[in-house]
This record gives C-alpha cells, structure tokens and sequence, in this order.
C-alpha cells in the first residue's frame, strides 16, 4: 500500500491536470524574438468566455512571412489546443500535461506535429513542436516585450 500511495504522490506532485484556463496564465501576453534577419512573435490573451485567443507571425530577410491563428478553449471534458496555420481549418490537440510553467497538448493523429509544448522560464516563452518520438521537431522562445 505504501508502494502506490508513493507513486500516486510522485505522479501528482509532476503532472496535474488543469481545472481551468487560468492554470494557464502564464502564456498570457506579448512575446517577441528577433535572430539572424528574422522576427517571429506570439500574443496570448488571457482566459475569458472559456478560451485563450493566440495569434503567431513571422517575417524573414527574404520578405516573406506566416502566421497562424491559435486558440485554447474549454469544456466540461477537456481543454484543447487549435492551431490554424495560414488560417487554415483548426487542428485540434488535447491537453495531456500541465504544471505550474509547462503545458503538453497531443494528438497522435495528425501527421506533424502530435505534440505541442509550451514551457516559460522567466521572461521567456518556449513553443516546441514534435513527433510522438520527440525526436523531429522544431522551437521557438520568445521574450516578454510590452505591447505597443
């Protein structure tokens, strides 16, 4: 007995599950990169009429540029991730993993990517994206910038 309220601790104590889009506020707000020619930026709204509205954009030295518009919405069930790429026909990812500065949305499904990681160190913003191996993938961090 001692055994699996030890591993129920250790498991609680590493991963909860999030009981609202406020367990999220830490991705709230401005964030900002400029690297070799490059801008890339990601705006988080905060929690309201139960979901977050993100939108993401980058522009290169060669002039071109993308965006995708995001959103992390919830439900009596679940809280899930979708990402729009070009404003395309959102892609759905579910919440799997949150804690008190990282967040973990999956979806096995999809070809690239099945998983989406967010994780703040400061006043900086990580987004990893990756295969379900976790060894394909790509990431961006950002710094917290006042909005103008």
């Amino acid at each position: 007995m001692k055994t699996i309220t030890f591993i129920l601790l250790l498991f609680l104590s590493t991963s909860v599950t999030a009981q609202s889009l406020s367990d999220l506020s830490w991705m709230n707000g401005y964030w900002t990169n400029q690297e070799n020619g490059s801008s890339s930026e990601e705006l988080w709204s905060t929690a309201a009429g139960g979901m977050m509205i993100g939108v993401n954009r980058g522009v290169y030295p060669n002039g071109r540029s993308s965006f995708e518009f995001l959103r992390i919405v919830e439900s009596e069930e679940k809280i899930v991730y979708l990402a729009s790429p070009g404003g395309q026909t959102p892609t759905p990812f579910t919440l799997t993993e949150v804690s008190e500065n990282k967040v973990v949305f999956e979806n096995m499904e999809n070809d690239f990517p099945q998983r989406i990681i967010y994780s703040r160190d400061g006043s900086s913003l990580t987004a990893r994206i990756e295969d379900k191996s976790g060894e394909k993938g790509m990431q961006w961090t950002w710094t917290k910038t006042k909005f103008d």
